[in-house]
């Protein structure tokens, strides 16, 4: 046995529990052995809040400070952290808020902090090689090369107007009467191009053109398969804003045409 690694795990495990079994291993000094744990998760605790505040503030604004803080120290206890890197711990909030049995008629807000999530993820991402269009080869080859997205691209899909609801919250917006949950849903890509954080909505097809590049499909697989979802795709146009926008990376070889 690793006494090292048990007594860790034992701290880590206290400070999302009880302190006093793990106190009873620590030696006091001027602060007795409880107190001196305490300060430990105290801090772990706060950071953690504090961190989860600052990926979700517009999730936080729709229910308020107190309710806020509430689900977030459930979810700390929940859902401790994995990483020691405090910019990664939240992944899984979202699902946390859409499993929670009342949520007071705000049923947009599990959607509205996967979207902030989303926006955390892409400003994280690493960098990559980006795809320019110069790279490409001759027009016939393009169609059998694969295209993988940046690792900062995601894609999310939800029934309600959440880029709309995001952006009334957001320091410097218009004042607005009021949004209509039923107006439609929205297909979204989120990515950073730069240093800049994007988010755009797509089309139908160009959310199904997108999903089988991920799944790396080659490029004219996944064309016929958005033109078969979405009569309306435009190939063309959706490919080239896509290109201009550093959502692709260096390019894969050709897959051998037999």
């Amino acid at each position: 046995m690793n006494a090292l690694l048990d007594r860790q795990r034992e701290f880590a495990a206290a400070l999302t529990g009880s302190l006093h079994s793990i106190a009873e291993k620590v030696i006091g000094d001027a602060i007795p052995a409880e107190g001196r744990v305490q300060i430990y998760a105290n801090h772990f605790r706060v950071s953690l809040l504090d961190a989860l505040a600052g990926t979700f503030p517009v999730t936080r604004a729709l229910v308020g400070e107190a309710f806020f803080a509430q689900t977030a120290r459930a979810f700390l206890i929940f859902e401790p952290p994995r990483s020691p890197v405090v910019a990664q711990y939240g992944a899984g909030f979202p699902t946390f808020l859409a499993a929670l049995p009342d949520l007071g008629g705000h049923n947009y807000l599990p959607d509205v902090a996967a979207f902030e999530w989303a926006l955390n993820v892409a400003y994280h991402a690493e960098d990559a090689a980006l795809l320019r269009p110069e790279d490409l080869p001759d027009p016939d080859a393009v169609g059998r090369m694969r295209f993988p997205l940046h690792p900062s691209a995601q894609r999310l899909s939800t029934p309600f107007p959440i880029t709309q609801i995001w952006q009334v919250h957001q320091p410097d917006a218009e004042p607005v009467d009021r949004i209509v949950l039923t107006d439609g849903g929205e297909r979204l890509l989120i990515w950073r191009q730069e240093i800049d954080v994007c988010w755009r909505k797509l089309e139908p097809g160009e959310d199904q053109f997108l999903a089988h590049l991920a799944a790396g499909d080659p490029l004219g697989t996944a064309a016929l398969a958005a033109a078969a979802a979405d009569d309306a795709f435009d190939f063309a146009g959706s490919f080239t804003w896509m290109l201009d926008s550093s959502i692709f990376v260096q390019a894969a070889p050709l897959s051998d045409p037999s």
